[in-house]
């Protein structure tokens, strides 16, 4: 049986993370050529000299993503790339998708998940992690409630009252982030708490106020805006 053999590049600043990629590639995938760059001048240079180039593995911290997939994609409209982000910013990750990416993963995927993406982007399909997938249905939910004309009167980033009664400071900040289409990392960042903490604390949340998921915790928030 032939087996196609690839030709990766993973181009990531952080040695760390390459060596981490380039080892779960060469486990699960017959390759031709693995290559990895330092940086996004290395990264061009690699494409230029592997015009034939199956797949680009990329990290977020190779500066101006958005305009590095721009000039990729001057290069070969063909290769597929795949974005791997420290953490989802949903603007960013909408804006490297519309640059030309074929698939969005965050370091928080495991390595069965990073498979599967590879996988999936290597046959020609999209792959959007879940994390993503949840952020954009929730920015489509907050339109529609936006254009049925929720009270303008109130701050949107003051949790209710009648969410407020059964929370903690914490957890409400917690919820304050989650309706604004943050995922777990980035509110670990900006509260400077661990993943753990805040996935504890969101788990909590949906308990004690009896939603399944980010969507019912929004239609909660701003149901209780509605004049």
């Amino acid at each position: 049986m032939n087996m196609k053999k690839w030709r990766i590049l993973v181009a990531d600043s952080h040695t760390i993370i390459r060596i981490g990629l380039l080892q779960l590639v060469s486990e699960n995938f017959v390759s031709e050529e693995l290559i990895e760059a330092r940086s996004a001048n290395e990264t061009l240079l690699a494409i230029r000299a592997n015009p034939s180039l199956d797949l680009i593995i990329i990290g977020t911290n190779l500066g101006q993503l958005d305009e590095l997939i721009g000039k990729i994609r001057e290069l070969s409209t063909k290769v597929r790339i795949l974005v791997f982000a420290k953490n989802l910013h949903y603007p960013h990750a909408i804006s490297y998708l519309i640059a030309g990416t074929n698939g969005f993963l965050t370091q928080n995927a495991s390595a069965e998940e990073i498979t599967k993406a590879v996988v999936k982007v290597l046959g020609n399909e999209r792959y959007l992690c879940l994390e993503l997938l949840e952020a954009m249905a929730q920015e489509t939910f907050l339109n529609n409630v936006h254009r049925r004309k929720i009270s303008p009167h109130k701050n949107k980033t003051d949790t209710p009252s009648s969410l407020n009664d059964k929370l903690s400071k914490r957890q409400k900040e917690i919820v304050d982030y989650l309706i604004k289409g943050e995922s777990v990392s980035a509110i670990a960042i900006h509260l400077n708490i661990k993943i753990s903490t805040v996935g504890t604390h969101k788990s909590i949340v949906f308990e004690k106020l009896g939603v399944k998921n980010v969507l019912e915790l929004v239609e909660m928030y701003y149901g209780d805006l509605v004049v």
